[in-house]
């Protein structure tokens, strides 16, 4: 259980991850958990003066007016009618949204135009006593037995699944600790160099293993998932086959290229393709209470269940490839997003299926919640980290500024929880809750963000010069922040990135 104190950040340091945690005790934080959830059952908008308030509500139709008789049913169309009417406010508008589930199945956006004006807010919020509840994932119902211990229920999905919940806890994809008997021929990073390649090398292109470890995989080997780590981050690479040895001595795991040669390459916690390794996603590993596997030719999932488990009762939910769920963003340095209030909704259920880079999956941390997209084999700081990136959110905020999330929860994430990547002032995050975040809890800044207007001098750098920002004057206190790195260890719960004047 991690808990975020309250410190004070004014510098921007040389060091591009600055991070916050602490442990408490059990019983003390046991104790400020109950009095912080307490606090974030009744949340209501900032006393203001009101020009407009809408409702919202599951049952609501959009062609309705409205009003809490006849609500309207999407949080997006409450913003399309606002937006109608914010061009110059006369007080706040406020939008309830009552209690109940409202799938996301696309990233909901606010941009410029969304913005309160005149200094008023635009307010969505939880319609005080209950809780909405916006979800990137669907209910996986319909659970009969396989074999064994071993459930299936049919699931409309055309990719990879790397998140599952049960009855509110995240399974873990099937998996099996193995130890490589070496590289399996090499891969040579092409010349000219690719605009993935900042430098030559040669890597790894696959591993081999022992028969009797590594069994053979069926079907999908390409959705087959490598992870190694080193003592502060782990790296992920995805397999291309897997195969017999042309003796017939070894099993033979083939990578996904690029992403292994850049996972590889990497200055820190580089991707070892010898040693201690655990394979992830296989039916042949599903053998342990708690795992599922995801056939995708099929739509066919798998769990074993615990002793614990009924699966004729159990409430199951899968993402439904939504990375980010709501999105904060302008467009540039002149063009914000600004004055917009989101107090006591809950965001669930995102989903992130790694970097992605020519088609290869993988995901190397670089340091914190920074992951290497790019090839290169020196130390990050020779290229002003512009060799990294950041993970999405669930909640992502860029370009802005007068944003404040207050008495929020995200939870169940597929990446990070809620980031202000680039040039968001002035904004809060307070009272929130987090809860099994797959990466950081909340991240502030870019790494890039070491130097601001250098794009013109490098076009590899990730913001344009009228669009790259550093984030200042930001207020993050009395949030609980529990279950963080639960996927992507060496993420902070709170990771920094050369952020001016932030609020611990």
């Amino acid at each position: 259980m991690h808990v975020c104190p309250t410190t004070r950040t004014t510098r921007r340091g040389r060091h591009p991850a600055a991070s916050v945690l602490r442990l408490l005790p059990a019983a003390l934080a046991t104790a400020l958990s109950a009095v912080l959830l307490t606090s974030l059952t009744t949340p209501t908008p900032a006393s203001a003066a009101t020009q407009a308030t809408y409702y919202v509500a599951p049952d609501g139709d959009d062609s309705n007016s409205g009003t809490i008789t006849a609500p309207f049913k999407t949080l997006q169309h409450a913003r399309d009618v606002v937006r109608t009417v914010d061009d110059n406010m006369t007080g706040d508008i406020n939008v309830y949204l009552r209690g109940g589930t409202y799938q996301v199945s696309s990233t909901i956006d606010f941009t410029s135009a969304d913005s309160g004006t005149n200094g008023h807010h635009v307010v969505y919020a939880a319609y005080p006593g209950e809780k909405p509840v916006l979800d990137g994932g669907v209910q996986v119902t319909g659970w009969t037995q396989h074999s064994g211990n071993i459930w299936k229920a049919t699931l409309n999905r055309d990719d990879k699944l790397r998140a599952l919940y049960v009855n509110g806890k995240r399974a873990q994809m099937a998996s099996k600790t193995i130890n490589s008997a070496g590289c399996y021929a090499q891969y040579n990073v092409p010349t000219p160099l690719p605009s993935w390649a900042w430098e030559g090398g040669q890597t790894c292109d696959g591993a081999k293993y022992s028969l009797s470890d590594l069994p053979a995989i069926a079907s999908h080997q390409d959705d087959v998932e490598i992870r190694t780590a080193t003592t502060w981050t782990t790296a992920i690479v995805g397999v291309k086959q897997i195969t017999t040895s042309s003796d017939g001595a070894n099993r033979v795991a083939m990578f996904q290229e690029p992403g292994a040669a850049i996972a590889q390459g990497a200055y820190n916690g580089n991707f070892q393709a010898t040693g201690t390794q655990t394979f992830m996603n296989a039916y042949e590993f599903l053998d342990k209470p708690g795992e599922f596997y995801f056939d995708k030719s099929t739509h066919t999932l798998y769990y074993y269940k615990s002793s614990s488990d009924d699966m004729t009762t159990a409430q199951v939910f899968a993402p439904n490839n939504v990375s980010t769920l709501i999105k904060v963003a302008g467009t540039s340095t002149t063009d914000h997003a600004r004055n917009i209030t989101f107090s006591g909704l809950t965001v669930e259920h995102s989903d992130w299926n790694l970097v992605n880079v020519a088609g290869s999956v993988f995901r190397q941390g670089q340091q914190g919640n920074a992951s290497a997209n790019v090839y290169t084999r020196k130390n990050f700081h020779v290229y002003t980290y512009r060799n990294v990136d950041l993970p999405p959110a669930a909640i992502q905020i860029e370009s802005a500024d007068g944003i404040i999330l207050q008495r929020d929860t995200v939870q169940h994430t597929g990446a990070d929880g809620i980031t202000l990547a680039n040039d968001v002032t002035d904004s809060q995050l307070t009272g929130n809750y987090t809860d099994d975040i797959a990466g950081s809890a909340i991240t502030v800044g870019h790494p890039q963000h070491v130097y601001i207007g250098d794009a013109a001098q490098d076009p590899r750098e990730k913001y344009p010069v009228n669009v790259e920002g550093v984030c200042k004057n930001i207020t993050v206190t009395d949030n609980y922040l529990y279950d963080s790195a639960v996927l992507f260890q060496g993420s902070s719960p709170v990771s920094a990135y050369f952020a001016d004047t932030l609020s611990l």
